[in-house]
């Protein structure tokens, strides 16, 4: 295990086991789908994350071609299109949990800017992951503002 200071966080993270799960997946999820919001978002990939996130990145052992969720919410009013997604790795981490949980089984997330136009969290869940073991996951939330890159435009808003 490998311990990571990140901003207020310590990530306790077993970087080997991340990094041989993120290479047995094949692809992510925006990669995996055919709608046009993943195919923008996959076309713009490799500007979503600012240098700092694809360094922790590098360093947890998780390949940020490779997300386990992707989705897009609306287009602001910015012309910028809202997403949000996550990632996962195996262990645990020291600091503000990300995840508020509301009444009538619903919640909210409460992410940390890191730019202007990008904000990441942690907190402990399993959803949609490439992990066999789901145990002591801990899940990368982040939420991200892109422009439209592709040729095809959007239909619906």
């Amino acid at each position: 295990m490998k311990t990571i200071k990140f901003k207020n966080w310590t990530l306790i993270v077993d970087v080997e086991l991340t990094k041989s799960t993120y290479k047995k997946a094949e692809i992510g999820s925006a990669s995996s789908c055919v709608c046009d919001e993943c195919k923008n978002y996959s076309a713009y990939r490799e500007n979503v994350f600012p240098e700092e996130i694809k360094n922790l990145f590098s360093e947890i052992g998780i390949d940020f071609n490779k997300e386990s969720e992707i989705t897009r919410y609306c287009k602001q009013k910015n012309g910028l299109h809202f997403y949000g997604g996550w990632f996962h790795f195996k262990g645990e981490f020291i600091g503000e949990n990300c995840k508020n949980e509301q009444e009538g089984n619903s919640f909210t997330f409460e992410l940390t800017k890191i730019e202007e136009n990008f904000s990441i969290g942690f907190h402990l869940s399993s959803a949609l992951s490439f992990f066999e073991d789901k145990n002591n996951l801990v899940q990368i939330e982040f939420e991200t503002e892109i422009p439209w890159v592709i040729a095809k435009e959007l239909e619906t808003e």
